[in-house]
């Protein structure tokens, strides 16, 4: 290891301003509310109206709307 390599390893290390993801975290399903009302919308877009792509990002919207309004329990 060259003394370039050691310095970076240092640096990573001792970062005090890289947040690390579970700080970051928020408390809530808006993933989750947007990959089942993607899902949701793809389904209902094929069978009513044969556009997949206006439903699924309706779908998408909805779903995040309700996905982030519903807290996680702890």
């Amino acid at each position: 290891m060259d003394e370039k390599d050691k310095e970076n390893k240092n640096t990573e290390i001792d970062d005090e301003d890289n947040d690390s993801f579970e700080e970051n975290e928020e408390d809530n399903y808006l993933a989750v509310g947007m990959c089942l009302g993607m899902c949701l919308g793809m389904t209902i877009g094929q069978l009513f109206f044969k556009n997949l792509s206006v439903s699924m990002g309706i779908g998408m919207f909805l779903g995040g709307a309700i996905g982030s309004s519903i807290k996680q329990e702890e």
